[in-house]
């Protein structure tokens, strides 16, 4: 059954449930008549939030089964929120709500306060990749390297074997040079980037992968022998 339901939710786009931050208008809209019919658009972001968080502990799930079922190495990082970028963003978009709800208070039918906690809502919850960055995930098992990014509306979940990488170097990011980055922020000043045995990339589309850890040092000793 769990399996089942793994398969299920891991089926589903990810932009299809990214578009429930829509309801989050409808609440606020609602926010003081009739509030029991604005508390049915509340859950419904609430279902959306938890979608998502679902979806992520599935690919986890599936990934443990697939590739460590009996408990082999299995070796999760997941960077942290940059809190510097987070803080000032949403300053930034605090600010800049704070502006619109005072000039278009009135004019559509709400207040400022109101109006103010609907721009702020709505762009934390469908643009929260801009404020802490696109959730990114890496794992290492004994056959290869998983990545799970989303940066978005879409998500990507490569799984890199082994016997497909020539080489993994310690390096700083580069734009110019036709590297997928594959990191929760794109101003990465050190991560690692993972070159393919085949000289057209990994895929058609993925040539060379820059991803960043947000322990390098850790990610590095817990690749196999050759890698590191």
């Amino acid at each position: 059954m769990r399996s089942f339901l793994d398969r299920f939710i891991l089926g589903l786009p990810r932009l299809y449930i990214k578009q429930f931050p829509y309801a989050w208008i409808v609440f606020v809209a609602l926010w003081t008549w009739p509030p029991n019919l604005s508390i049915i658009f509340l859950v419904i972001v609430l279902v959306g939030l938890a979608m998502l968080q679902w979806q992520y502990a599935a690919w986890i799930s599936t990934l443990r089964d697939e590739y460590a079922p009996n408990g082999g190495k299995f070796y999760v990082d997941r960077p942290p929120v940059p809190l510097p970028r987070a803080v000032q963003n949403i300053s930034i978009m605090a600010a800049a709500a704070g502006l619109v709800s005072y000039f278009l208070s009135g004019r559509v039918g709400l207040p400022a306060w109101q109006l103010f906690i609907l721009i702020a809502g709505f762009s934390l919850l469908y643009r929260n990749y801009l404020f802490f960055g696109a959730p990114t995930t890496y794992v290492i098992t004994a056959s290869g390297i998983a990545v799970h990014f989303a940066p978005g509306h879409l998500d990507y979940r490569p799984f890199l074997r082994f016997d497909e990488i020539a080489r993994i170097e310690r390096c700083e990011f580069k734009k110019d040079l036709g590297w997928d980055c594959f990191a929760r922020v794109p101003e990465c000043r050190d991560g690692l980037l993972l070159i393919p045995k085949n000289p057209r990339g990994f895929t058609k589309r993925m040539e060379k992968l820059f991803i960043a850890p947000g322990n390098v040092d850790k990610f590095q000793k817990q690749l196999p022998y050759g890698y590191q």
